[in-house]
């Protein structure tokens, strides 16, 4: 089935010129049978002439009859019968007598026609002869020729046949002029329809490429689009226009509804920092009060006082770097890159501040000891980026298991991972894993991969987190738009 206006109006136009080739050719057979029908009518009339020429040529003493008192009895014979023509026919004198009565011509016809007289001969001698009725027909392009000849009665019939002709026009005259009208209306509104069909077609397909057109314009929002004057594709336009109002108000209220959502977010982040920084700052104070309250109980010891002091300066010191850790967490610092080609270096470099922390952990570095082409980033802000997973990877890994370092460069980005075989992300926490105090251990502050995120959003990159069958990989990644 088509599968569009502009099918559809083909599909009718090819309908239309099957049954136009239908009609035709009905008006075609309908004219060949009207001339066969004709054709058999001039055949029974040109018999009834002869024969009546017969009726009128059998004179009382024909013997001594003249060709003139022929000529009469034939003339008075076929007078009734329109477009015959016809004679008396003997075999030793030839025409006795022609006459054709209701000639259209000027004048009367009074020559008997030449182009057909020896066939008239023929034929008129072997009905005479056999003394029964010869019909003989020829067919042209133009006309059918119909002759018909039957034996005199009397005296000398072997010798003497009466003969009437007629001729059927096949090409011009009223039936042929019908057919041929019809044939010409039917290829007028043919011609006519195509046309028309093609205009509708032609405009359907310039509406369709206008409104293809300003709805391919790129805009985010449909476009208002104008009417066409077509009925139907006005209904269709005011369908859309009437699509892009009520898209445009779910548009608006989507935005308000995302609007609600992360301010919802961000007061549960803000909540959750919140209560992240009340546990890890409860602890110390906590500590504090007690030394505090036990040193002024004991006045009069002063290395009590002193240790708790002491206590207390290292609790405010944990407090300090705690506090660091959470704005550096939430804030940006400035990024100064620079160029770095030694990337094994600098992997090795960070690696070797943690290989008496990892035990028997192995840390291994894999990367380029050069690049063809420096990379530009900050060293310091990366290395303490790098520095926070290589600290991830050692308190999430077993002993005796290996944790790598890995760089890459290709021409799009530029990144550095830390892999480890660790027990990985809990499911819990992996949906906030790079939030403030979003730790799976009970003895982390959830700062560090917090700080990670914001080096590399810092830096233009993003901080990808894998989730392998047999352990974790954090991969910072760093666009090449970072290079020189």
């Amino acid at each position: 089935m088509p599968r569009s206006i502009v099918a559809w109006f083909a599909v009718c136009w090819g309908l239309f010129l099957v049954a136009a080739l239908v009609v035709g050719a009905m008006l075609i057979a309908l004219y060949k049978e009207t001339t066969t029908q004709r054709t058999d009518r001039s055949a029974t009339s040109i018999a009834r002439a002869c024969d009546a020429i017969v009726r009128e040529a059998a004179l009382p003493g024909a013997a001594a009859a003249t060709k003139a008192d022929f000529a009469i009895a034939v003339d008075r014979a076929l007078t009734s019968f329109p477009g015959v023509e016809g004679g008396v026919w003997r075999s030793d004198a030839g025409s006795l007598a022609y006459a054709y009565p209701t000639y259209e011509g000027s004048g009367q016809k009074t020559d008997l026609p030449q182009a057909e007289e020896p066939m008239i001969r023929q034929i008129a001698e072997s009905s005479a002869a056999a003394q029964r009725r010869f019909d003989w027909k020829r067919d042209s392009r133009s006309q059918v020729l119909l002759i018909t000849a039957c034996p005199m009665v009397g005296p000398a019939t072997n010798t003497t046949a009466a003969w009437a002709m007629t001729r059927v026009v096949t090409v011009g005259g009223r039936p042929f002029l019908l057919a041929t009208t019809g044939l010409g209306f039917l290829l007028l509104v043919l011609l006519g329809s195509a046309g028309l069909l093609g205009r509708v077609l032609w405009r359907w397909s310039q509406r369709l490429r206008t409104i293809e057109a300003a709805l391919a314009g790129g805009a985010d929002d449909l476009p208002v689009l104008d009417l066409t004057g077509q009925r139907d594709l006005d209904r269709i336009i005011g369908a859309i226009n009437g699509a892009e109002a009520k898209a445009t108000e779910a548009r608006r209220r989507t935005v308000d509804l995302l609007r609600r959502v992360a301010d919802g977010e961000r007061l549960a982040a803000l909540g959750r920092v919140v209560a992240g920084v009340a546990h890890e700052i409860r602890n110390p104070i906590a500590a504090m009060r007690l030394k505090a309250e036990n040193a002024l109980a004991n006045e009069s010891d002063r290395s009590r006082s002193t240790d708790a002091l002491q206590v207390v300066v290292e609790q405010v010191g944990r407090m300090d770097q705690l506090l660091q850790n959470l704005l550096r967490s939430v804030q940006r610092s400035a990024i100064k890159r620079e160029p770095v080609t030694d990337v094994d270096g600098f992997l090795a470099e960070h690696a070797a501040l943690f290989r008496e922390q990892a035990g028997r952990r192995t840390i291994t570095v894999d990367g380029p000891s050069r690049v063809a082409t420096p990379v530009m980033f900050d060293k310091a802000q990366i290395g303490r980026a790098l520095d926070n997973l290589i600290l991830n990877a050692i308190q999430n890994s077993a002993d005796g298991t290996p944790i790598v370092l890995r760089a890459e460069t290709t021409q799009s980005n530029f990144s550095l991972s830390v892999a480890d075989t660790g027990n990985g992300v809990p499911p819990a926490i992996r949906k906030h894993i790079f939030e403030p105090f979003a730790t799976g251990r009970p003895d982390g502050t959830g700062l560090g991969l917090a700080i990670v995120r914001e080096v590399a959003e810092a830096h233009g990159g993003r901080v990808i987190l894998e989730h392998r069958s047999n352990g974790t990989t954090f991969t910072l990644e760093l666009p090449a738009g970072d290079r020189p």
